[in-house]
């Protein structure tokens, strides 16, 4: 904090009169109270004021094979700021000890659990229609992926024992499956394929594994979190498809603790990304142009934030209600927020249908 300058300038022009030249006065007593009123302010005055800027990332987020670690925070009380609001949203929801793919109207009504078998499920994506829901099944040591169909509640297997395959997005256009996947004890790479799983091929790889991957509004460009090669340490990039020959742009440095969670904002210029020490992880806006990251939550341990359709909210899990780990919605300058399921059983992972 930098304190104004003083200006030491004499302005008056007249000679100065020798000390002692005149009988010495008797200066007039100051009053006890005024002296220790004056004693009270100095003190204030010169206690310094503080302010706790929020804490960088430390840790990334990992192949959920449990439910989130809990953490103390208070509860956001919820408001009545969403009046109206539609759209149906897909997220992983544990129940019984299996994680299964459940489904919610982002009113909190219509709660359906639209899958029910022994074998654990996670990233859930509504196809770009909205008939079916795609998702990643563990087949015991490995992930496939799988469709399921609503208008006969059939289940289609896209990807067969090619490696560990999770986390699948479909194209804007919904002609490409991105995924990202693992071969034996390589790095986790980006995979692409056809709506129906045809021809599943590597699309880009490097020597650091990759935890997290989206296509950009208008398909041109795929942001990842990758791994920099210390440990801990995951940071954004940019992959332009028209030059799939170049290496991606990197976006952001030292934010320790980047998760896999990436969302592109409806006009491409930002992105919603999960930063912040193991436990304690908060939603941040991206700004592509400058870099400049606006943090969205406070407390609770978010993930999995995931823009409306029409971009006006964030719906994100968050363990802030008792530990519990829930779905919340807030706007999408990050204020308001609202529970939107209130489960006894874990919600998480929730994405926002198109």
């Amino acid at each position: 904090m930098s304190l104004p300058n003083l200006d030491g300038k004499y302005t008056s022009g007249k000679r100065r009169k020798k000390l002692f030249s005149e009988p010495a006065r008797r200066k007039a007593a100051i009053p006890l109270s005024l002296i220790l009123l004056g004693a009270i302010i100095l003190i204030f005055w010169l206690v310094p004021v503080y302010r706790v800027e929020p804490v960088l990332p430390l840790q990334p987020e990992d192949l959920p094979t449990t439910t989130p670690i809990p953490t103390h925070t208070p509860t956001p009380t919820a408001t009545s700021a969403f009046t109206s609001f539609g759209g149906r949203i897909v997220f992983t929801c544990t129940r019984e000890e299996i994680n299964q793919i459940c489904a919610v109207n982002a009113d909190g009504s219509g709660y359906t659990q639209i899958t029910d078998d022994f074998r654990n499920k996670y990233y859930p994506a509504f196809t770009p229609d909205m008939t079916g829901v795609l998702f990643a099944k563990n087949e015991g040591d490995y992930f496939d992926l799988h469709l399921l169909n609503f208008s006969d509640s059939k289940t289609i297997q896209l990807t067969y024992y090619i490696g560990n395959a999770f986390s699948p997005k479909f194209s804007p256009d919904g002609k490409q499956i991105l995924f990202l996947n693992q071969i034996k004890d390589a790095p986790t790479a980006i995979w692409i394929m056809g709506p129906m799983g045809e021809e599943p091929r590597e699309l880009y790889a490097s020597k650091h594994t990759i935890v997290g991957a989206d296509w950009s509004p208008d398909g041109k460009t795929i942001a990842l979190a990758m791994s920099t090669g210390q440990f801990n340490t995951f940071e954004i990039y940019l992959l332009d498809m028209t030059r799939p020959d170049q290496p991606p742009r990197r976006l952001t440095y030292a934010v320790e603790g980047a998760t896999g969670s990436l969302d592109w904002s409806l006009d491409g210029m930002s992105l919603l990304i999960c930063l912040g020490p193991a436990g304690d992880k908060n939603v941040f806006r991206l700004d592509l142009a400058t870099g400049n990251a606006s943090q969205l939550t406070f407390g609770g341990n978010n993930a999995s934030a995931s823009y409306s359709p029409d971009g006006q909210y964030i719906v994100y899990n968050s363990l802030r209600n008792d530990g519990q780990a829930d779905l919340f919605i807030i706007r999408a300058d990050g204020h308001s927020t609202r529970l939107l399921l209130d489960h006894p059983e874990p919600d998480w992972q929730p994405v926002w249908g198109p």
